[in-house]
């Protein structure tokens, strides 16, 4: 039988298939581990990330572009930039679906990472030294630097989402990363703008439409009318002529 929370999963998963593009703004904080492998929280060690995650579909696995997002690292000083397809960034661990992308969106907008379920982590340990395919389905190259969004599922730790770091070099790497936030909101004002003057155009359409719906509706109210009053007419000197004929009758026979 399924649980409550498993028949509103299928749900939204009818109802919801397509995944719009988004903007992102966002501060995480980025997990450590210790020897023993503990995680390890510092508020410190965080970074800021903006860009897009693109639209797409849950309903089939097929390959798409799935991001471009910049990367930016206070305390280090380091900016990088990252732009993904499907296959590159979400893992094969997990079945693709519905809920695998809205957590891992619901993850990247929400600044309080909850390590019972996810964290970040930079190139994680673990995944270096154990090559099995439950944690390294991604096929990472230990030669270059990913941020890894990892889930626990059933007891597993599994890297559900990553990103390849492509470092960048500019002269003043906050006012660059600050820029492209700036562009962020300057394209999202323009979608919205966009998006406002669709809905007005949609909208005039509409009023037209009921407009003319109510229009025809008028017109079949009043040719219903005049047809029932012409009928009515039509009766009345039917009945009549009716009358006049059986007086016609009577009058014969006498």
């Amino acid at each position: 039988m399924e649980s409550d929370e498993e028949s509103k999963i299928k749900n939204e998963e009818n109802e919801n298939t397509n995944f719009p593009l988004i903007n992102i703004y966002n501060k995480l904080t980025v997990s450590t581990k210790d020897s023993s492998g503990n995680l390890i929280n510092d508020d410190n060690k965080c970074m800021y990330i903006c860009g897009k995650m693109f639209s797409h579909t849950s309903i089939a696995k097929y390959l798409f572009d799935a991001c471009d997002l910049y990367l930016y690292f206070p305390n280090e000083n380091k900016l990088y930039h990252s732009s993904m397809n499907s296959d590159e960034c979400f893992t094969n661990s997990l079945k693709w679906n519905y809920k695998l992308f809205k957590n891992i969106r619901e993850c990247l907008t929400n600044s309080e990472v909850n390590t019972k379920k996810y964290y970040y982590i930079i190139n994680n340990s673990s995944v270096k030294e154990n090559s099995s395919k439950e944690k390294d389905d991604l096929g990472i190259d230990t030669n270059r630097t990913y941020l890894e969004l990892h889930f626990f599922v059933k007891k597993r730790d599994i890297v559900a989402f990553r990103l390849l770091l492509e470092e960048l070099i500019q002269n003043d790497l906050y006012s660059f990363f600050i820029s492209q936030v700036i562009l962020l909101d300057n394209e999202y004002e323009d979608y919205l703008e966009k998006k406002k003057k669709k809905k007005f155009k949609q909208d005039n359409e509409i009023r037209e439409i009921e407009t003319y719906i109510k229009n025809m509706n008028d017109e079949y109210e009043k040719k219903t009318k005049e047809i029932l009053i012409k009928f009515n007419m039509l009766n009345k000197a039917k009945i009549e002529e009716e009358n006049k004929l059986k007086l016609k009758i009577k009058d014969d026979k006498k």
